[in-house]
């Protein structure tokens, strides 16, 4: 096959569908598999039939040997009573006597007339253990024509020797020299090995023919079992062609064994519930955010109008519109930058800078900035020694900012707002603790989802975008830290920051982080 013939099958095959790929490998790998099991059992045919065969005649040999030594008298009647099997031949010759004893369907074939033949000889002459028929005798006749085709010698006294006649026909020969205290023998039994023509013939065919209907069945057990465990994969093709962003309902159904095409559904199946949720939340985000747009816009339009109406010749109605459309610009300015915050955090594109830095530093800047617009709030600030972490100076003091500004929108007039900075042998923590409405117990888990705002009927006077502790959880997590809320309706509500102390590992760890992030 050349190489653009080899390109060409091989892309062919690759284009084909996964269950016809499955089938084929299936059929081919079994197919070969068949065929080259049938070649073997049917080379074997040969061996097993000369086996059968050799031991037929060691079988005969045996007892006509046990009747000698017995002192038994030989017959050609004798011989027929002593074959193991009615189509083995023998000729048995005693040198004492010069006489053969024969069992033989027709004329006794020229290579059983060689060795007496060449056995002539007078009594002490040469040693009757060393004439042997060899390879290279001549045991061709004017009517037959035999050629031995292999010969071994067992032993001292018996040869071994296959031999081809003149029409095709194969001869298994075993001759042995056998001695007992009067005579010597020469005793020689074979049998026709390729006897068996019409059962290998006919063994042929039933195995080619079984050889194909197996190759047949093959195809179709793999076509089945293609379909079978491609199955699932069909659901969830099945599934993903139905499912859209109005309807992510559909599901794989969990059935059958615990392999890993169940597997493969369970994971397509919570993919999906993923998703499901994530549209969820989309669409809730939008739709708040929608609702907390339109309010200022539509302020400022109604100011607008007004302003075109009476505001011309009334500085007061003037002043009044220019004050609400500064102010409600403003909330949709905090709206729009928090909203930018969290999409950009969702995409993965903000990231914490974290280097080594004091929290007693940030903490107490935040402080500062709290007496300054809080001064109908006290203000106190406890940090018994530094407290050192890794973090992103920035963030954490946005972090901060958002509790703190929690606490004086919460927080009555004359309230109180306590900032703690403290640490144990594995943590940093930093808290903002206020005395004002507190907050449910039902509502802490659901304070930190986007646009929450518990109870807004009796929070309208309080201004503010719902998002602050949503960004407060994602700088936390981006810290690796926890973010607790200890709380109860009119006892006030304490924020609770957790990061992992600074240690010179982690020092080293984060930096290799930031280069890796820089290249």
């Amino acid at each position: 096959m050349s190489k653009t013939n080899k390109l060409s099958w091989t892309r062919g095959f690759r284009n084909l569908t996964i269950t016809k790929r499955i089938m084929l490998i299936y059929g081919g790998l079994f197919s070969v598999s068949l065929v080259i099991l049938s070649v073997f059992f049917f080379l074997n045919i040969a061996i097993l039939e000369q086996n059968n065969v050799r031991k037929q005649l060691e079988a005969t040999v045996s007892n006509i040997e046990r009747f000698l030594s017995a002192g038994g008298e030989l017959s050609n009647e004798k011989l027929q009573d002593l074959l193991d099997n009615k189509y083995v031949e023998v000729s048995v010759f005693c040198y004492t006597e010069n006489e053969g004893f024969s069992s033989h369907v027709g004329d006794v074939p020229s290579f059983l007339k060689l060795v007496p033949q060449r056995l002539g000889y007078a009594d002490g002459e040469k040693n009757i253990w060393n004439i042997w028929v060899t390879k290279d005798d001549d045991i061709s006749t004017e009517s037959e024509n035999y050629q031995i085709r292999s010969l071994k010698e067992i032993d001292s006294h018996v040869q071994e020797a296959i031999i081809e006649g003149p029409e095709q026909q194969k001869i298994l020969l075993l001759s042995t020299q056998y001695q007992t205290e009067d005579n010597t023998y020469q005793i020689q039994v074979f049998k026709q090995l390729n006897g068996n023509q019409y059962f290998i013939h006919s063994f042929l065919t039933k195995m080619i023919v079984a050889d194909f209907l197996g190759i047949f069945c093959a195809f179709l057990a793999g076509r089945y079992i293609s379909h079978r465990v491609l199955k699932p994969v069909e659901q969830i093709r099945t599934a993903a062609e139905q499912i859209s962003i109005h309807d992510l309902t559909q599901r794989i159904a969990l059935e059958g064994p615990d392999d890993e095409m169940k597997e493969l559904s369970a994971t397509f199946n919570s993919m999906i519930d993923r998703l499901e949720k994530a549209f969820q939340r989309q669409n809730q985000f939008v739709s708040d955010a929608s609702h907390e747009l339109r309010t200022p816009i539509s302020v400022i339009q109604g100011y607008a109008s007004l302003i075109n109406r009476w505001g011309k010749s009334n500085p007061e109605v003037l002043q009044e519109s220019i004050d609400s459309i500064l102010s409600e610009t403003e909330h949709m300015k905090e709206l729009i930058n928090n909203l930018l915050f969290l999409a950009k955090s969702d995409q993965n594109r903000m990231h914490a800078k974290r280097v080594r830095m004091c929290l007693n530093d940030v903490a107490q800047e935040t402080v500062k900035e709290l007496e300054l617009l809080g001064q109908d709030r006290q203000i106190s600030f406890e940090a018994k020694e530094e407290v050192e972490i890794l973090g992103d100076m920035d963030l954490l003091k946005q972090l901060l900012w958002i509790h703190a500004e929690n606490a004086l929108k919460y927080t009555t007039e004359n309230g109180k707002i306590s900032i703690k900075v403290w640490k144990d042998k594995k943590y940093a923590y930093v808290s903002i603790q206020d005395d004002g409405i507190g907050i449910a117990q039902e509502e802490q888990m659901k304070i930190f989802d986007r646009f929450y705002r518990e109870d807004k009927s009796r929070n309208k006077e309080i201004s503010g975008t719902g998002l602050g502790l949503s960004i407060a959880k994602w700088i936390v997590n981006s810290h690796d830290g926890e973010i607790f809320v200890e709380s109860e309706r009119g006892a006030g509500a304490t924020f609770i920051d957790r990061f992992a102390l600074y240690t010179e590992s982690k020092d080293n760890k984060m930096k290799t982080e930031i280069k890796q992030m820089m290249f």
